[in-house]
């Protein structure tokens, strides 16, 4: 399913320590990184309107995209595309079409809803399949 199409953001941390591992036993050297809470609500149609990238996946279909970008226009038209992994090489996929809100769930094309959530400038789209958090950005 399209709307499936879900993204990995990756966080690296760079630490040194003048303790010798074998000191600290490696549960008491790991970084916890502590991801704010976000109150997700049903969508509008004004959380929807916008330039979204991807910000974080979940589920099956992560394995296989590496970054998704959508359009959504006031008028029902959006325009997305996502670098898909698993071939020979990373590919561009994209799409065009008309989305609209089925109450609580976004529907693609003649697509099946999807459920759809927002919080602090993100969407949150959940399928059986995965979830594919995106934020609002600038196109610039």
């Amino acid at each position: 399913m399209r709307s499936e199409q879900v993204a990995c953001v990756c966080v690296l941390a760079a630490t040194s320590a003048c303790i010798a591992p074998s000191v600290v036993a490696s549960t008491g050297r790991a970084v916890a990184v502590e991801e704010r809470a976000l109150e997700w609500r049903d969508a509008t149609t004004a959380d929807v309107v916008g330039f979204f990238e991807s910000e974080r996946i979940s589920g099956e279909v992560a394995a296989s995209l590496a970054r998704v970008n959508y359009v959504f226009a006031a008028d029902g038209y959006y325009t997305g595309a996502a670098l898909v992994l698993g071939g020979e090489h990373p590919e561009y996929q994209t799409l065009v079409g008309t989305w609209r809100l089925d109450g609580a769930r976004l529907v693609l094309d003649d697509g099946e809803p999807v459920e759809l959530a927002a919080a602090d400038e993100r969407l949150r789209i959940s399928t059986p399949d995965g979830v594919l958090v995106l934020r609002r950005a600038a196109l610039e």
